[in-house]
């Protein structure tokens, strides 16, 4: 059985995270992804220079299982050769400050005229109809916009960030939904749409527990590793790290007391419920470092998990790394990975796409980029060249090969 996207053509406008990851995942359920680059040095994310070993690794994440191809869009030649690939795609991924794609004549209302069936697919930091859609937006200054910072660290000082970047990768994935849903519809309409995931939107549903609170007039406060609505919650020491405990029921809390030998706690006052221990924290935090001290961490995980207390070692550097490829799907294993080195204009991944069904190429010094045309299903490494099976045609994608008229690119030219 082939993978649910084969024959669907994705052209890739994203650029560092949240777009990059959305196509990375249509490119694991076998679409076909053509990510288009500046000339010279490629995506911003490379950077290979700043990274150790010469590599841009995460880039080489983000972007396995894609084809690219350098364009410089502000030129009319390159301009044209986008329109020929669109002409031929099923969707259109970007994430480009507001205003960018309309400054180039690819935004939505540009195209959608000649392109019908186009899903045009937009992951912004804040709606694009609204008053900051020209405000830039990283994942750092969304966590501040939309009060993720404000309620993350510690009571006696100033709010935190995270540097894991759950908030591109969030809009990533609801991206990935509108696309499928627009696809689908597709199918029952024969018209593409626009499908647009605001950063700061995939931000509201995480907050769900605290807008709750404010709503009962219970005042968000920084509570460290520790949580409101479970304790005892939080990061202890082992012999040999750490490890988090969450007691999020009653019958948590009193099986761990009586796996530690403290049975008294239980009878407690002062422990007898959620609410009276979260008044005694320091003193119930106490106690269970007190037992967990003492004892290494797999031995902590082994008695918890036979008792049903939910649990996880507190990883750090390497451990995070090899818990993550042992982690690993095993098509997420056979990810063929792009070559990450620096390009003097020319060809910047190890495969790129023909235009047209012929070699489109426009003189780099103008500084429109070149396209490199490769026979249908043909791959290409450093060693030999060899001809892959052609790919079965999606359904979702129409029988023939140009989703758009022939020729229907030619009025988008200006």
């Amino acid at each position: 059985m082939g993978l649910p996207l084969e024959g669907i053509r994705v052209i890739d406008l994203g650029q560092i995270f949240a777009a990059p990851y959305c196509t990375l995942q249509l490119a694991q359920m076998g679409a076909e992804i053509i990510k288009i680059e500046p000339p010279g040095v490629g995506e911003s994310l490379r950077r290979a220079e700043s990274s150790p070993g010469g590599v841009g690794y995460s880039f080489l994440m983000l972007n396995a299982n894609k084809r690219s191809v350098t364009l410089n869009l502000k030129h009319p030649r390159g301009r044209e050769i986008i329109l020929k690939l669109i002409e031929r795609a099923d969707v259109l991924v970007e994430n480009y400050s507001g205003g960018v794609m309309e400054s180039f004549g690819l935004g939505y209302e540009d195209l959608r005229g000649c392109f019908p069936r186009l899903v045009y697919a937009s992951a912004k930091g804040y709606a694009s109809d609204g008053p900051w859609a020209r405000l830039g937006a990283m994942d750092s200054t969304v966590q501040a916009s939309s009060g993720f910072m404000s309620v993350t660290g510690y009571p006696d000082r100033s709010g935190v960030k995270t540097p894991a970047t759950f908030i591109d990768m969030g809009t990533g994935s609801h991206l990935v939904s509108g696309i499928l849903a627009a696809l689908l519809q597709r199918e029952r309409s024969g018209r593409g749409q626009r499908v647009e995931v605001a950063m700061l939107d995939v931000c509201v549903p995480a907050l769900t527990g605290l807008i709750a609170d404010q709503l009962q007039a219970r005042k968000p406060e920084r509570l460290g590793n520790r949580h409101r609505n479970a304790c005892p919650s939080d990061v202890y020491p082992a012999a040999d790290g750490e490890i988090l405990i969450f007691c999020l029921t009653e019958p948590h809390w009193r099986t761990l007391a009586r796996l530690m030998g403290r049975e008294e706690l239980i009878g407690d006052p002062r422990f007898r419920n959620h609410a009276t221990r979260l008044a005694n924290v320091d003193e119930v935090d106490s106690a269970v470092a007190g037992w967990t001290r003492g004892k290494r961490r797999d031995e902590l995980i082994a008695a918890l998990i036979a008792v049903g207390v939910p649990l996880c070692s507190a990883s750090h550097g390497r451990r995070i790394n090899r818990r993550s490829r042992d982690g690993a799907s095993r098509d997420a294993a056979r990810q063929r990975l792009p070559d990450s080195r620096r390009y003097q204009g020319r060809r910047i991944a190890d495969q790129a796409v023909g235009v047209g069904g012929a070699r489109a190429s426009a003189d780099a010094s103008a500084g429109a980029g070149r396209a490199y045309r490769r026979g249908a299903g043909e791959h290409r490494n450093r060693r030999r060249r060899t001809r892959a099976p052609a790919r079965r045609r999606s359904s979702l994608s129409g029988a023939k090969r140009s989703v758009h008229p022939p020729g229907a690119y030619a009025p988008c030219i200006r």
